[in-house]
């Protein structure tokens, strides 16, 4: 609705048929109401709008870890999180009989050029405290023996995430995480993966990997 507006022989209040008059630097300015068209969305138009509600309410959750595995150093978090979403809308979401399906082992909480991690295996040694090992190939690629582990486990059922952002280093081969929650644990998280280097003014990731389920 159009704000009052002062006429010479008058005021104008609200709309007037299809029009819209409003004030614009100091100008009386007249717009044209949009129309409505009565047309129903496309199977495609679904299609999409429902993928993309599955995507974003999948990370919306692990959003901060998001935003800072898709750091770069130009991008407020929000391009950060929207970069996330439209990979993960690439990578993560499959039509099956003309449904979007989520696969949570496809999602990516880093990209970069950095190595990726290698050799990994998880081993629950408590209910709720998990050793984690992978191969120290800190002379293989761009991989440095100071890139330091990006962590995260992220229940999806119960929205819970516990993450190490920068954690044990590449040449180490070790990390050990425990979690906030009584156990047991097993079998509830995803777990992914990555290697991150930290510069003077930004940060260098690897593509992130993920070990599914465990």
């Amino acid at each position: 609705m159009a704000k009052s507006i002062e006429f010479p022989y008058g005021t104008i209040s609200g709309k007037l048929g299809n029009v819209v008059f409003y004030k614009r630097n100091g100008k009386i300015c007249v717009r044209k109401r949009p129309e409505k068209i009565g047309v129903d969305p496309s199977p495609k138009q679904l299609y999409n709008r429902e993928a993309f509600a599955k995507i974003n309410s999948f990370l919306r959750p692990i959003r901060t870890e998001l935003e800072f595995g898709f750091f770069f150093q130009d991008g407020d978090k929000s391009k950060r999180f929207a970069k996330a979403v439209s990979l993960g809308l690439k990578r993560a979401v499959f039509p099956e009989e003309g449904i979007p399906v989520l696969k949570p082992e496809k999602i990516m909480i880093s990209t970069g050029d950095l190595t990726e991690p290698k050799g990994l295996s998880l081993n629950w040694i408590a209910d709720n405290k998990l050793s984690i090992h992978w191969q120290p190939n800190q002379f293989e690629g761009l991989a440095k023996e100071g890139d330091q582990l990006f962590y995260l486990a992220y229940d999806p059922v119960e929205k819970r995430k516990w993450s190490i952002l920068e954690g044990a280093s590449r040449k180490t081969g070790l990390q050990e995480v425990e979690f906030p929650w009584t156990g047991p644990l097993q079998g509830q998280f995803y777990h992914y993966f990555a290697f991150c280097k930290k510069n003077r003014k930004s940060r260098e990731f690897s593509n992130s990997v993920c070990f599914g389920i465990f």
